[in-house]
Protein backbone atom coordinates (compact mmCIF):
# COMPACT_ATOMS: atom_id res chain seq x y z
CA UNK A 1 0.00 0.00 0.00
CA UNK A 2 1.63 3.18 -0.93
CA UNK A 3 2.29 6.04 1.51
CA UNK A 4 0.51 9.42 2.12
CA UNK A 5 2.38 12.44 1.48
CA UNK A 6 3.18 14.94 4.09
CA UNK A 7 0.90 17.65 4.37
CA UNK A 8 4.27 19.65 5.43
CA UNK A 9 5.99 19.36 2.33
CA UNK A 10 2.89 19.50 0.10
CA UNK A 11 2.58 23.29 1.54
CA UNK A 12 6.16 23.58 0.61
CA UNK A 13 5.75 22.92 -2.72
CA UNK A 14 2.39 24.88 -3.40
CA UNK A 15 4.25 27.83 -1.44
CA UNK A 16 7.59 27.18 -3.58
CA UNK A 17 5.04 28.32 -6.55
CA UNK A 18 3.61 31.33 -5.35
CA UNK A 19 5.84 34.24 -6.26
CA UNK A 20 6.75 36.62 -4.00
CA UNK A 21 4.18 39.29 -6.25
CA UNK A 22 1.17 37.63 -5.73
CA UNK A 23 1.78 36.89 -1.66
CA UNK A 24 1.81 40.61 -1.43
CA UNK A 25 -1.51 41.36 -3.24
CA UNK A 26 -2.85 38.47 -1.29
CA UNK A 27 -1.99 39.85 1.37
CA UNK A 28 -3.63 43.90 0.30
CA UNK A 29 -7.01 42.10 -0.57
CA UNK A 30 -7.25 40.58 3.04
CA UNK A 31 -6.06 43.97 4.81
CA UNK A 32 -9.32 45.61 2.81
CA UNK A 33 -11.58 43.20 3.69
CA UNK A 34 -10.71 43.26 7.66
CA UNK A 35 -10.76 47.14 7.19
CA UNK A 36 -14.16 47.14 5.21
CA UNK A 37 -15.89 44.37 8.18
CA UNK A 38 -14.61 46.50 11.18
CA UNK A 39 -16.70 49.88 9.41
CA UNK A 40 -19.65 48.11 9.19
CA UNK A 41 -19.06 46.52 12.28
CA UNK A 42 -18.79 49.46 14.19
CA UNK A 43 -21.31 51.91 12.31
CA UNK A 44 -24.02 53.65 14.02
CA UNK A 45 -27.42 52.29 13.63
CA UNK A 46 -30.81 54.56 12.58
CA UNK A 47 -34.34 53.93 12.34
CA UNK A 48 -36.08 53.41 8.84
CA UNK A 49 -37.28 56.84 7.38
CA UNK A 50 -41.39 57.14 7.23
CA UNK A 51 -41.94 58.73 3.12
CA UNK A 52 -44.59 61.44 3.56
CA UNK A 53 -47.25 61.71 0.26
CA UNK A 54 -46.23 64.39 -2.09
CA UNK A 55 -48.93 66.77 -2.35
CA UNK A 56 -49.09 68.99 -5.82
CA UNK A 57 -49.49 73.04 -5.63
CA UNK A 58 -52.28 73.76 -7.87
CA UNK A 59 -54.96 76.19 -8.90
CA UNK A 60 -59.00 76.34 -9.16
CA UNK A 61 -61.56 77.69 -10.80
CA UNK A 62 -65.42 77.17 -9.38
CA UNK A 63 -67.91 75.71 -12.02
CA UNK A 64 -70.89 78.44 -12.19
CA UNK A 65 -74.17 77.24 -14.47
CA UNK A 66 -74.71 80.30 -17.29
CA UNK A 67 -76.34 80.72 -20.37
CA UNK A 68 -73.32 81.73 -22.84
CA UNK A 69 -72.86 81.68 -26.87
CA UNK A 70 -69.93 79.19 -28.10
CA UNK A 71 -67.79 81.11 -30.94
CA UNK A 72 -65.67 80.38 -33.58
CA UNK A 73 -61.58 81.67 -34.27
CA UNK A 74 -61.46 80.63 -37.78
CA UNK A 75 -59.44 82.73 -41.26
CA UNK A 76 -61.52 84.36 -44.08
CA UNK A 77 -60.92 85.35 -47.58
CA UNK A 78 -62.82 88.57 -48.48
CA UNK A 79 -64.53 88.66 -51.51
CA UNK A 80 -67.72 90.03 -53.76
CA UNK A 81 -69.89 88.81 -56.20
CA UNK A 82 -69.61 92.32 -57.95
CA UNK A 83 -66.45 92.07 -59.47
CA UNK A 84 -66.62 93.32 -63.17
CA UNK A 85 -63.83 93.34 -65.42
CA UNK A 86 -64.36 95.73 -68.38
CA UNK A 87 -63.28 95.08 -71.97
CA UNK A 88 -63.16 96.96 -74.84
CA UNK A 89 -66.01 97.36 -77.14
CA UNK A 90 -63.86 98.92 -80.11
CA UNK A 91 -60.96 98.92 -81.30
CA UNK A 92 -58.47 101.57 -80.53
CA UNK A 93 -55.60 103.31 -78.37
CA UNK A 94 -54.93 104.08 -75.26
CA UNK A 95 -55.33 107.89 -74.61
CA UNK A 96 -55.11 108.06 -70.30
CA UNK A 97 -56.25 106.45 -67.52
CA UNK A 98 -57.65 108.48 -65.48
CA UNK A 99 -58.01 106.20 -62.06
CA UNK A 100 -54.93 103.85 -60.68
CA UNK A 101 -55.31 100.49 -58.85
CA UNK A 102 -56.59 100.51 -55.48
CA UNK A 103 -58.10 103.55 -55.98
CA UNK A 104 -62.09 104.01 -54.54
CA UNK A 105 -64.84 105.61 -57.40
CA UNK A 106 -68.08 106.28 -57.80
CA UNK A 107 -70.67 105.04 -60.51
CA UNK A 108 -70.08 106.24 -63.53
CA UNK A 109 -66.87 108.00 -63.24
CA UNK A 110 -63.88 107.24 -65.89
CA UNK A 111 -61.66 105.14 -65.85
CA UNK A 112 -59.78 104.49 -69.19
CA UNK A 113 -60.18 107.07 -72.25
CA UNK A 114 -59.44 105.65 -75.66
CA UNK A 115 -58.81 107.56 -78.42
CA UNK A 116 -62.76 108.27 -80.45
CA UNK A 117 -61.21 109.87 -83.91
CA UNK A 118 -61.72 106.30 -85.50
CA UNK A 119 -64.92 105.83 -83.86
CA UNK A 120 -66.16 109.49 -85.09
CA UNK A 121 -65.06 108.68 -88.66
CA UNK A 122 -67.58 106.12 -88.65
CA UNK A 123 -70.40 107.69 -86.93
CA UNK A 124 -70.36 110.45 -90.17
CA UNK A 125 -70.89 107.57 -91.93
CA UNK A 126 -73.23 106.04 -90.46
CA UNK A 127 -74.76 109.99 -90.42
CA UNK A 128 -74.84 109.81 -93.71
CA UNK A 129 -76.13 106.40 -94.50
CA UNK A 130 -79.28 107.78 -92.46
CA UNK A 131 -79.70 110.96 -94.66
CA UNK A 132 -79.19 108.61 -98.20
CA UNK A 133 -82.15 106.36 -96.63
CA UNK A 134 -84.41 109.37 -95.61
CA UNK A 135 -83.91 110.79 -98.92
CA UNK A 136 -84.62 107.50 -101.11
CA UNK A 137 -87.90 107.52 -98.46
CA UNK A 138 -89.00 110.87 -99.51
CA UNK A 139 -88.28 109.94 -103.26
CA UNK A 140 -90.53 106.97 -102.90
CA UNK A 141 -93.50 108.89 -101.57
CA UNK A 142 -93.01 110.84 -104.04
CA UNK A 143 -93.22 108.44 -106.48
CA UNK A 144 -96.04 107.04 -105.41
CA UNK A 145 -98.13 110.44 -105.88
CA UNK A 146 -97.13 110.17 -109.69
CA UNK A 147 -97.84 106.64 -110.32
CA UNK A 148 -101.17 106.89 -108.61
CA UNK A 149 -101.54 110.27 -111.43
CA UNK A 150 -100.46 108.25 -113.86
CA UNK A 151 -102.56 105.45 -113.25
CA UNK A 152 -105.55 107.65 -113.12
CA UNK A 153 -104.78 109.47 -116.50
CA UNK A 154 -103.83 105.80 -118.18
CA UNK A 155 -107.68 105.06 -117.43
CA UNK A 156 -109.06 107.77 -118.29
CA UNK A 157 -107.82 107.51 -121.99
CA UNK A 158 -108.13 103.77 -121.97
CA UNK A 159 -112.07 104.31 -121.40
CA UNK A 160 -111.97 107.17 -124.17
CA UNK A 161 -110.35 104.35 -126.47
CA UNK A 162 -112.82 101.62 -125.93
CA UNK A 163 -115.49 104.41 -126.78
CA UNK A 164 -113.93 105.35 -129.74
CA UNK A 165 -113.26 101.60 -130.49
CA UNK A 166 -117.50 101.06 -130.29
CA UNK A 167 -118.53 104.04 -132.18
CA UNK A 168 -115.83 102.75 -134.79
CA UNK A 169 -117.73 99.63 -134.66
CA UNK A 170 -121.26 101.04 -134.99
CA UNK A 171 -120.27 103.03 -138.61
CA UNK A 172 -118.15 99.71 -139.73
CA UNK A 173 -121.37 97.87 -139.76
CA UNK A 174 -123.29 100.55 -141.91
CA UNK A 175 -119.82 100.40 -143.52
CA UNK A 176 -119.31 103.95 -143.22
CA UNK A 177 -115.40 102.90 -142.33
CA UNK A 178 -112.73 101.07 -143.36
CA UNK A 179 -112.32 97.56 -141.61
CA UNK A 180 -108.79 98.82 -141.70
CA UNK A 181 -109.02 102.09 -139.20
CA UNK A 182 -111.59 100.26 -136.97
CA UNK A 183 -108.91 97.07 -136.36
CA UNK A 184 -106.22 99.62 -136.05
CA UNK A 185 -108.14 101.36 -133.42
CA UNK A 186 -108.90 98.28 -131.42
CA UNK A 187 -104.97 97.53 -131.33
CA UNK A 188 -104.87 100.76 -129.36
CA UNK A 189 -107.23 99.43 -126.53
CA UNK A 190 -105.39 96.04 -126.25
CA UNK A 191 -102.04 98.22 -125.84
CA UNK A 192 -103.14 100.59 -123.19
CA UNK A 193 -104.83 98.00 -121.39
CA UNK A 194 -101.36 96.05 -121.24
CA UNK A 195 -100.25 99.76 -119.84
CA UNK A 196 -102.58 100.44 -117.38
CA UNK A 197 -101.98 96.56 -116.06
CA UNK A 198 -98.72 97.47 -115.67
CA UNK A 199 -99.67 100.77 -114.04
CA UNK A 200 -101.85 99.14 -111.48
CA UNK A 201 -99.44 96.40 -110.65
CA UNK A 202 -96.67 99.29 -109.61
CA UNK A 203 -99.22 101.66 -107.74
CA UNK A 204 -100.38 97.82 -106.13
CA UNK A 205 -97.13 97.37 -104.90
CA UNK A 206 -96.66 101.05 -103.40
CA UNK A 207 -96.97 99.23 -99.53
CA UNK A 208 -93.69 97.06 -100.30
CA UNK A 209 -92.02 99.94 -102.10
CA UNK A 210 -92.66 102.24 -99.08
CA UNK A 211 -91.86 99.53 -96.24
CA UNK A 212 -88.53 98.77 -97.93
CA UNK A 213 -87.77 102.29 -97.79
CA UNK A 214 -89.21 102.89 -94.10
CA UNK A 215 -86.61 99.93 -93.10
CA UNK A 216 -84.14 101.16 -95.07
CA UNK A 217 -84.19 104.53 -92.91
CA UNK A 218 -84.99 102.39 -89.64
CA UNK A 219 -81.78 100.16 -90.58
CA UNK A 220 -79.51 103.05 -91.14
CA UNK A 221 -81.31 104.92 -87.45
CA UNK A 222 -79.72 101.56 -86.09
CA UNK A 223 -76.54 101.65 -86.67
CA UNK A 224 -76.11 105.05 -86.04
CA UNK A 225 -77.60 104.68 -82.14
CA UNK A 226 -75.26 101.88 -82.18
CA UNK A 227 -72.00 103.96 -83.52
CA UNK A 228 -73.27 106.84 -81.39
CA UNK A 229 -72.69 104.11 -78.65
CA UNK A 230 -69.55 103.11 -79.71
CA UNK A 231 -68.11 106.02 -79.28
CA UNK A 232 -69.58 106.39 -76.15
CA UNK A 233 -67.57 103.13 -75.26
CA UNK A 234 -64.39 104.87 -75.91
CA UNK A 235 -64.96 106.27 -72.74
CA UNK A 236 -64.76 103.27 -70.01
CA UNK A 237 -66.47 104.34 -66.20
CA UNK A 238 -67.44 102.37 -63.62
CA UNK A 239 -70.77 100.61 -63.19
CA UNK A 240 -71.27 100.72 -59.97
CA UNK A 241 -69.76 102.55 -56.85
CA UNK A 242 -66.20 100.47 -55.39
CA UNK A 243 -62.78 100.22 -55.78
CA UNK A 244 -60.35 99.48 -58.55
CA UNK A 245 -58.32 96.35 -58.22
CA UNK A 246 -56.44 96.27 -61.63
CA UNK A 247 -55.44 98.29 -63.97
CA UNK A 248 -54.96 95.82 -67.31
CA UNK A 249 -53.23 98.45 -69.82
CA UNK A 250 -50.84 101.24 -70.25
CA UNK A 251 -51.99 104.95 -72.17
CA UNK A 252 -50.67 104.08 -76.36
CA UNK A 253 -51.48 100.85 -76.11
CA UNK A 254 -53.65 99.56 -78.95
CA UNK A 255 -56.64 97.60 -77.29
CA UNK A 256 -58.31 95.36 -79.66
CA UNK A 257 -62.63 94.11 -79.53
CA UNK A 258 -63.04 92.57 -75.87
CA UNK A 259 -59.31 93.28 -74.51
CA UNK A 260 -59.39 93.42 -70.78
CA UNK A 261 -58.71 96.81 -69.37
CA UNK A 262 -59.63 97.60 -66.00
CA UNK A 263 -61.49 95.60 -63.25
CA UNK A 264 -63.51 97.21 -60.55
CA UNK A 265 -65.22 95.64 -57.55
CA UNK A 266 -68.56 96.87 -55.09
CA UNK A 267 -67.51 97.43 -51.92
CA UNK A 268 -71.14 97.56 -50.70
CA UNK A 269 -71.07 94.25 -51.56
CA UNK A 270 -68.06 92.80 -49.82
CA UNK A 271 -68.38 89.21 -48.38
CA UNK A 272 -66.17 87.15 -46.51
CA UNK A 273 -66.10 83.27 -46.96
CA UNK A 274 -64.86 81.36 -44.27
CA UNK A 275 -64.30 77.15 -43.83
CA UNK A 276 -66.41 76.27 -40.86
CA UNK A 277 -65.92 73.02 -39.54
CA UNK A 278 -68.69 69.89 -39.62
CA UNK A 279 -69.25 70.13 -35.97
CA UNK A 280 -70.83 73.79 -36.60
CA UNK A 281 -72.58 73.25 -39.47
CA UNK A 282 -75.56 71.75 -37.92
CA UNK A 283 -75.89 74.84 -36.00
CA UNK A 284 -75.52 77.57 -38.99
CA UNK A 285 -77.94 75.60 -40.94
CA UNK A 286 -80.30 75.87 -37.77
CA UNK A 287 -79.78 79.52 -37.28
CA UNK A 288 -80.67 80.57 -41.18
CA UNK A 289 -83.66 78.57 -40.58
CA UNK A 290 -84.83 79.89 -37.49
CA UNK A 291 -83.86 83.59 -38.77
CA UNK A 292 -81.45 83.91 -35.82
CA UNK A 293 -78.77 86.52 -36.58
CA UNK A 294 -75.20 85.30 -36.47
CA UNK A 295 -72.49 87.61 -36.40
CA UNK A 296 -68.92 87.51 -36.95
CA UNK A 297 -66.24 89.67 -36.07
CA UNK A 298 -63.29 91.08 -38.58
CA UNK A 299 -61.13 91.13 -35.45
CA UNK A 300 -57.93 93.40 -37.09
CA UNK A 301 -60.34 95.95 -38.11
CA UNK A 302 -63.05 95.62 -36.19
CA UNK A 303 -65.67 95.23 -39.20
CA UNK A 304 -69.15 93.35 -38.38
CA UNK A 305 -70.23 90.73 -40.92
CA UNK A 306 -73.58 88.98 -40.89
CA UNK A 307 -74.28 84.92 -42.06
CA UNK A 308 -76.00 85.41 -45.11
CA UNK A 309 -76.03 82.03 -46.62
CA UNK A 310 -74.11 78.27 -46.98
CA UNK A 311 -72.12 77.92 -49.83
CA UNK A 312 -73.87 75.82 -52.11
CA UNK A 313 -70.65 72.80 -52.87
CA UNK A 314 -68.46 71.69 -50.66
CA UNK A 315 -64.58 71.65 -52.03
CA UNK A 316 -63.14 68.98 -52.88
CA UNK A 317 -61.32 67.56 -50.51
CA UNK A 318 -62.79 68.95 -47.65
CA UNK A 319 -65.10 68.11 -44.77
CA UNK A 320 -66.74 71.36 -43.67
CA UNK A 321 -68.55 73.93 -45.95
CA UNK A 322 -68.18 77.39 -46.47
CA UNK A 323 -70.27 80.19 -44.81
CA UNK A 324 -70.54 83.80 -46.55
CA UNK A 325 -70.83 86.87 -43.95
CA UNK A 326 -71.97 89.97 -45.79
CA UNK A 327 -69.89 92.93 -44.33
CA UNK A 328 -72.41 95.38 -42.55
CA UNK A 329 -70.63 98.41 -43.38
CA UNK A 330 -71.01 99.79 -47.01
CA UNK A 331 -67.97 102.41 -46.62
CA UNK A 332 -65.07 99.57 -45.55
CA UNK A 333 -61.97 99.22 -47.59
CA UNK A 334 -61.10 95.91 -47.21
CA UNK A 335 -59.13 94.37 -49.91
CA UNK A 336 -60.47 92.06 -51.98
CA UNK A 337 -58.79 88.12 -51.25
CA UNK A 338 -57.27 89.48 -48.41
CA UNK A 339 -57.00 86.97 -45.77
CA UNK A 340 -58.95 87.63 -42.47
CA UNK A 341 -59.93 86.63 -38.52
CA UNK A 342 -63.07 85.76 -37.82
CA UNK A 343 -64.51 85.57 -34.67
CA UNK A 344 -67.86 84.08 -35.35
CA UNK A 345 -70.49 84.16 -32.28
CA UNK A 346 -73.20 81.19 -32.30
CA UNK A 347 -76.36 81.12 -30.87
CA UNK A 348 -76.16 81.18 -26.78
CA UNK A 349 -77.00 77.59 -25.66
CA UNK A 350 -78.29 77.18 -21.67
CA UNK A 351 -76.91 75.10 -18.79
CA UNK A 352 -72.93 75.62 -19.22
CA UNK A 353 -69.75 75.94 -18.10
CA UNK A 354 -67.30 78.00 -18.64
CA UNK A 355 -63.75 76.46 -18.07
CA UNK A 356 -60.14 77.40 -18.82
CA UNK A 357 -58.45 75.87 -21.85
CA UNK A 358 -56.01 74.29 -19.29
CA UNK A 359 -58.54 72.55 -17.11
CA UNK A 360 -59.56 70.39 -20.56
CA UNK A 361 -57.48 67.28 -20.34
CA UNK A 362 -57.47 65.10 -23.86
CA UNK A 363 -60.47 66.93 -24.74
CA UNK A 364 -62.62 64.74 -22.91
CA UNK A 365 -62.20 64.83 -18.89
CA UNK A 366 -61.92 67.37 -16.60
CA UNK A 367 -60.89 67.12 -12.35
CA UNK A 368 -62.28 68.22 -9.85
CA UNK A 369 -60.88 68.66 -6.33
CA UNK A 370 -62.43 66.92 -3.54
CA UNK A 371 -61.03 66.89 0.09
CA UNK A 372 -57.12 67.56 -1.61
CA UNK A 373 -57.92 64.90 -4.12
CA UNK A 374 -58.43 64.44 -7.72
CA UNK A 375 -61.54 63.02 -9.43
CA UNK A 376 -61.28 61.98 -13.12
CA UNK A 377 -64.91 63.71 -14.84
CA UNK A 378 -65.97 62.62 -18.35
CA UNK A 379 -67.28 65.82 -20.57
CA UNK A 380 -68.10 66.83 -23.81
CA UNK A 381 -66.91 70.52 -25.03
CA UNK A 382 -69.52 72.58 -26.41
CA UNK A 383 -67.33 75.17 -28.28
CA UNK A 384 -65.21 77.89 -26.90
CA UNK A 385 -65.44 81.52 -26.55
CA UNK A 386 -62.72 84.68 -25.34
CA UNK A 387 -63.85 86.19 -21.99
CA UNK A 388 -63.34 89.52 -21.26
CA UNK A 389 -60.19 89.29 -20.08
CA UNK A 390 -59.27 87.86 -23.13
CA UNK A 391 -58.43 84.23 -22.14
CA UNK A 392 -59.76 81.67 -23.82
CA UNK A 393 -62.22 79.37 -22.29
CA UNK A 394 -64.15 75.57 -23.05
CA UNK A 395 -67.92 75.76 -22.67
CA UNK A 396 -69.17 72.30 -20.91
CA UNK A 397 -72.52 70.55 -20.31
CA UNK A 398 -73.44 71.70 -16.96
CA UNK A 399 -75.35 68.84 -16.29
CA UNK A 400 -71.87 66.91 -15.96
CA UNK A 401 -70.52 68.77 -12.98
CA UNK A 402 -72.13 70.28 -10.10
CA UNK A 403 -72.33 74.15 -9.35
CA UNK A 404 -69.89 75.26 -7.12
CA UNK A 405 -67.48 72.43 -7.81
CA UNK A 406 -63.59 73.07 -7.75
CA UNK A 407 -62.25 72.21 -11.16
CA UNK A 408 -58.78 71.90 -11.57
CA UNK A 409 -56.90 74.53 -13.56
CA UNK A 410 -53.48 73.48 -13.60
CA UNK A 411 -51.57 71.98 -16.68
CA UNK A 412 -50.90 68.71 -14.06
CA UNK A 413 -48.69 66.19 -16.55
CA UNK A 414 -48.99 63.64 -13.90
CA UNK A 415 -52.87 64.36 -13.34
CA UNK A 416 -54.96 60.86 -12.35
CA UNK A 417 -57.35 60.01 -9.89
CA UNK A 418 -56.88 59.96 -5.97
CA UNK A 419 -53.45 62.31 -6.70
CA UNK A 420 -53.02 65.02 -3.48
CA UNK A 421 -53.28 68.55 -4.62
CA UNK A 422 -52.99 71.43 -2.19
CA UNK A 423 -54.91 74.45 -3.64
CA UNK A 424 -53.08 77.83 -3.72
CA UNK A 425 -54.90 79.71 -5.95
CA UNK A 426 -58.91 79.38 -6.18
CA UNK A 427 -59.43 81.80 -9.75
CA UNK A 428 -63.15 81.81 -8.59
CA UNK A 429 -64.15 84.31 -11.47
CA UNK A 430 -61.64 83.81 -14.22
CA UNK A 431 -59.73 86.34 -14.39
CA UNK A 432 -62.39 88.85 -13.46
CA UNK A 433 -65.28 88.14 -15.19
CA UNK A 434 -67.36 85.03 -16.55
CA UNK A 435 -69.56 86.87 -18.34
CA UNK A 436 -70.02 86.60 -22.13
CA UNK A 437 -67.18 88.16 -23.98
Amino acid sequence: MPSMPNPLNLLRRINAKISRKNKIFAAIVTASMISTGTLMATAPKHDPAEVEEKSWPVSSVTAHIETLAPELQLFGRVETPNHATLSAAVEAQVLALAVQEGQAVKAGELLVALDPAEEQLRLQQREADLNDARSLLQSAHRDITTDREVLAHMEDLHALTRSKAQRLKTLNTKQLIATEQLENTLQEVARQAIELSRQQALVDNHSNRLASAEAAVERASAQLENQRLNLARTEIRAPFDGRVSSMLVSPGDRVRLGQELVAVYDTSAMQVRVPVPTDAIAQLKSALRMGTDIRATLTDSGLVAELSQLAGAVSQGRTGADAIFTVADPHNFLELGRAVDVKIKLPEIDNVIALPLYSIYGNRRVYVIEEERLRSVSIAPLGQRVNGAGDVEVLIDGSQLAAGAAILATNLPKATSGLKVQVINNEIALAGTNNPG
